[in-house]
């Protein structure tokens, strides 16, 4: 990997024209092309940077998103099956119906499609598995233990990696240029240390400091954001708190850690959640600034967001009698869980010494999971 990361000037010059994206960083993002940080990634890097995915790279994630898919498949044909057989219900119209949607391939289509869309959107596209001398070079390191293979046993599970690297690096020799490889694994940033052509960030974050907007426009909006989203007053304060509220209603909550005072079997849901309070982290505000319109920049919060969550515990015992399980106990337990949520602000008509009052706001938050720990529950079992 060339020393360091770029310079400013190799950016903003176009000497470093493109970046690919891992598997693993798309996924943490849950596979989100449509809202949040994966969404923003054009408008926060610079025209002269694209965005290459790997064939490979669309493949897994295809994978990935297919599983559960297939899950609901097959649990819809065996239900159905099982509805036929128990109370003999008409359901060849229905199964006929189904197998005419194709759901499989269809959603293999739809996932290809949003790929290939998400990399359009930044202005880039999926390279395609091959080019002269990849297979040659492939087994060459695969057998030398170069990187990205490591030294563990199963080394073939690191083709897929090493594939997308190669073309990676192919494709950055082919334009004279080069590029930034996003990933969490060690195996891709120890093939960027020995590459001339590409460097390696960790994460988007990584990726996305290296455009930061600075200077005293950058501070000064930077300043004024903040003050008007801690007004309580501010009609960005009141945009800011809907979005959150709306955020934490569409998320996902599930049960993490839960267990009962007598050791019996617990089973928890998530009933209800709802916004207690927030406050927001100036230290992690950043903002960058649309290279074709000087008007408009996009604004990086991080809110500390605390969330009253119901749970409904149901507490059950093992009837050795009756060799089944009873529910003894129900009831429902409240806790308070901190999350961290971050948005994005796209403002538009942003004039010199101008306050935010007068700028156009989106806000923008991608939906999120998050997990309550309910921790130890008392059982009071009802007389059997």
């Amino acid at each position: 990997m060339p020393t360091g990361m770029p310079t400013p000037e190799q950016l903003w010059n176009g000497d470093v024209s493109f970046f690919s994206i891992d598997t693993d960083v798309i996924q943490s993002q849950g596979y989100n092309f449509e809202a949040g940080a994966l969404n923003q990634l054009h408008r926060q890097l610079p025209s002269t940077m694209n965005l290459q995915l790997t064939d490979v790279v669309a493949n897994e994630i295809i994978k990935h998103r297919m599983e559960s898919v297939l899950k609901n498949i097959q649990q819809l044909e065996a239900a159905s099956t099982n509805l036929k057989r128990l109370a003999e219900l008409p359901m060849d119209g229905l199964i006929s119906n189904f197998e005419g949607l194709s759901a499989e391939v269809t959603a293999r289509a739809f996932f290809r499609n949003q790929i290939e869309n998400y990399a359009a959107t930044c202005r880039g596209g999926v390279l395609p598995t091959q080019g002269e001398g990849i297979i040659d070079e492939l087994f060459r390191r695969y057998f030398n233990t170069s990187a990205p293979f490591g030294l563990k046993t199963d080394k073939k599970s690191e083709f897929p990696d090493a594939t997308s690297l190669l073309l990676l690096e192919a494709f950055a020799a082919a334009t004279d240029s080069m590029g930034i490889v996003v990933s969490m694994d060690g195996g891709w940033e120890a093939f960027a240390a020995q590459s001339d052509l590409l460097y390696c960030a960790k994460s988007l974050d990584e990726l996305t400091a290296l455009f930061i907007a600075t200077g005293e426009v950058a501070t000064q909006i930077q300043s004024l954001m903040n003050e008007a989203i801690e007004d309580y007053d501010s009609s960005l304060h009141t945009q800011l708190s809907d979005a959150l509220r709306e955020h934490v209603i569409g998320a996902a909550w599930d049960v993490g850690d839960i267990y009962s005072d007598t050791g019996s079997r617990v089973e928890g849901e998530v009933c209800e959640y709802i916004l207690i309070s927030y406050e927001l982290d100036p230290d992690s505000t950043s903002v960058w600034n649309n290279q074709g319109d000087p008007n408009t920049w996009l604004v990086e919060v991080m809110a500390r967001v605390m969330v009253n969550v119901e749970t409904s515990v149901t507490t059950y015992l093992w009837d050795s009698i009756d060799r089944d399980e009873l529910a003894i106990d129900s009831d429902s337990v409240n806790t308070d869980v901190e999350i961290e949520v971050t948005a994005f602000l796209t403002c538009t008509e942003v004039q010199a010494g101008s306050p935010p009052s007068d700028w156009d706001v989106e806000v923008e938050i991608a939906p999120g999971t998050y997990v309550v720990d309910v921790g130890e529950v008392a059982t009071f079992p009802e007389e059997l």
